[in-house]
């Protein structure tokens, strides 16, 4: 079955409107708000820490969050391109049609701004970065760690999208190329992969650096019939679009 842009109904779809870009717009300033209180305390803390913590604190704790953040973009892009309807109220607009729609048409990300890119990562995020801040005081090197890892974590999330825009551009700013030509963001010829049939690997964005494995794996092939069986009464049947299977 083709597929064009009008197999997803424009009446949900609520991008670039002025309730979405209040929302984008005050989850941003929400995130970096908890970002700064979160780091904020670790470096107060950090810097009361016995001599030398730092030099494998944050260095472990950056390596971590980033790996986990690429693995956690993968698994979410791949639960919007197969599983849920871009009907489903609320998040089926915000969070499943981008990505069914960028399937359609693989540049439209490249013409959406920077809140447009960024905001719905930083909304998504906010239930973990508020409830790190507040239910987790730090107290020792365990929950020193802890909130290291989950703000760097989070801001590999919220860089996720702008990477993924990038790697889509088809003229990025030669900074930009030289940082995706060493594998430390995603780069056009890694993420090209995704884009070629049947479209159901390499989902990882962020940095692309766990798609070889889960290919290999296969995990998320087998995650999928699963999952569907579970979240599909809940998020409602995948459209068939830009070449996601129901």
């Amino acid at each position: 079955m083709s597929a064009t842009p009008n197999d997803i109904p424009h009446d949900y779809d609520m991008s670039g409107s002025l309730w979405m870009r209040l929302v984008d717009a005050s989850s941003m300033s929400v995130f970096f708000f908890f970002e700064y209180l979160l780091a904020r305390d670790v470096y107060l803390h950090l810097d009361a820490a016995p001599s030398g913590l730092a030099t494998w604190l944050l260095p472990l704790a950056l390596v971590l969050g980033y790996i986990t953040a690429d693995f956690v973009s993968g698994f979410v892009h791949f639960l919007a391109d197969n599983i849920g309807s871009t009907r489903t109220p609320f998040f089926g607009p915000v969070f499943i049609r981008p990505f069914r729609e960028h399937h359609i048409d693989p540049l439209a990300i490249t013409r959406h701004d920077f809140l447009e890119v960024n905001g719905a990562n930083c909304l998504i995020s906010l239930p973990v970065l508020i409830g790190t801040w507040y239910f987790v005081p730090i107290h020792g090197t365990g929950s020193l760690f802890f909130a290291a890892y989950i703000g760097l974590f989070l801001f590999g999330i919220f860089l996720t999208n702008q990477f993924h825009s990038w790697a889509h551009h088809p003229n990025p700013p030669g900074w930009i190329r030289r940082i995706q030509r060493t594998g430390l963001i995603l780069g056009p010829e890694h993420h090209a992969r995704h884009h070629t049939p049947p479209f159901n690997t390499y989902y990882c964005i962020t940095s692309g650096w766990l798609n070889p494995l889960l290919a290999r794996t296969r995990l998320f092939e087998r995650l999928k019939e699963p999952l569907r069986r579970v979240l599909e009464p809940i998020a409602g049947k995948a459209d068939e679009v830009g070449g996601v299977q129901e």
